[in-house]
């Protein structure tokens, strides 16, 4: 454990908003926003780019709170946070600290997303180093390193998952043997509570929407469900696929969970029972690998397909929920990602063109397109806060547009 100093840039007001998208998937992780405002007709005039910047390499998303927005890059053989004003996209404050690029069958550079609680950011790289900062100024307050100092075993391609916060506890998969979930004091790091012995997923924690008191985790074993204050294990499904790979999102459904990996598993529609989760339906013709799925209604819309030579192949589709059949399907978007607006889905192609879909389950709707990112590999998917879209690519180049409805 270190409490290490630093110097900030500049200081400024800390102050919350109701349309902020402060961890990883925006309030709830599951990168959908009840915001309004979102302008849906392009003909007249593309959205506009209020300001774009450089970061680094890597995959790391945007968040945002109180008029201000983080995202971390590599560099150089370092990592950067970067803290910017959205108004004007001039940077607030950074950390920086030494990172390897570690690209592995991809570019590599950043993974995992900062996240945002109250007076305080929570960020971990990809080797481990999770770091508590103070949200006005990018002071470090403590650090500790999940391999070195939790004895944690990083999954071959990174440290991936954003940090839960939650109930003054910071919560991250270690992958370690003698605890692989486990539960940091958010105000000086000391171990909480350590629990199971699981491969660490890719994907990021949340709290279960309908008690706030159990902690959702995919990791490599599968989907499982953990109490907040003790970390008891509660239930479990084992959904493992090759190479350990469990990237996406569960969507949660009522009672029930829709589940999606790539790499020859496919999805499962689990429901919750006395003492376990069984399978309502499980198919291997829909595999997502990277974009987490999102919800609307009964239906559930997504990308199936995977990265590399087949990501020609894949496609943006949906899906009627309860039966497991595919309503339609469209090509054209690699494996990009998806957010939901209120009734809109935003998709970020793999090669950075940004589309409007109108959440349709009779077929597919395209409303409007714009080129936004350069470059290939674009996986991040976009942050919506404030009428502003943050798109990231591959190569670090972060741009803001404005897509408030135009006021005659």
């Amino acid at each position: 454990m270190n409490f290490l100093p630093f110097v900030s840039v500049l200081l400024f007001p800390f102050v919350l908003l109701g349309l902020d998208w402060p961890t990883y998937g925006g309030l709830n992780r599951d990168h959908s926003s009840n915001e309004t405002g979102l302008r849906l007709n392009w003909e007249e005039e593309e959205p506009e780019v209020l300001w774009s910047i450089k970061v680094g390499a890597g995959y790391s998303s945007v968040v945002v709170s109180g008029g201000f927005a983080l995202c971390q890059g590599n560099e150089n053989g370092k990592n950067t946070l970067y803290c910017l004003d959205t108004d004007s996209g001039k940077v607030q404050w950074t950390h920086q600290y030494p990172c390897k690029k570690s690209a592995d069958y991809f570019q590599g550079g950043s993974r995992s997303t900062p996240t945002i609680a109250g007076e305080h950011v929570f960020l971990l790289s990809h080797e481990g180093d999770l770091y508590a900062l103070e949200f006005k100024t990018g002071n470090v307050l403590w650090s500790t390193n999940l391999v070195k100092d939790l004895n944690g075993v990083r999954p071959q391609w990174g440290y991936s998952s954003a940090p839960l916060v939650a109930e003054d506890k910071v919560i991250v998969q270690t992958g370690s043997e003698e605890g692989s979930l486990v539960a940091l004091d958010s105000l000086d790091g000391s171990v909480v509570w350590r629990t199971g012995n699981y491969g660490a997923g890719y994907s990021s924690p949340f709290l279960r929407k309908s008690s706030k008191r159990e902690i959702v985790s995919f990791n490599q074993f599968g989907l499982v469900l953990n109490g907040l204050s003790d970390g008891e294990e509660f239930k479990k499904y084992q959904h493992t696929t090759r190479y350990g790979i469990n990237a996406t999102q569960p969507l949660e459904v009522g009672d029930s969970f829709l589940i999606s990996s790539a790499y020859g598993k496919g999805t499962a529609f689990i429901e919750e029972r006395k003492s376990s989760f069984g399978a309502k339906w499980e198919s291997d013709a829909i595999s997502c690998q990277m974009a987490s799925l999102v919800k609307k209604d009964q239906y559930a819309f997504g990308i199936h397909g995977q990265a590399g030579a087949r990501a020609r192949h894949a496609t943006l589709f949906c899906l009627e929920i309860e039966s497991g059949k595919k309503i339609w399907e469209k090509k054209g978007f690699g494996v990009g990602s998806i957010i939901l607006v209120q009734d809109t889905l935003v998709v970020l192609s793999d090669e950075g063109t940004l589309t409007l879909v109108a959440t349709n389950p009779r077929f597919y709707q395209e409303l409007a397109n714009f080129q936004v990112l350069p470059g290939k590999n674009n996986w991040t998917p976009p942050t919506y806060s404030s009428g502003r879209m943050h798109c990231r690519s591959s190569g670090g180049t972060w741009v803001c547009l404005s897509m408030k409805k135009l006021i005659p």
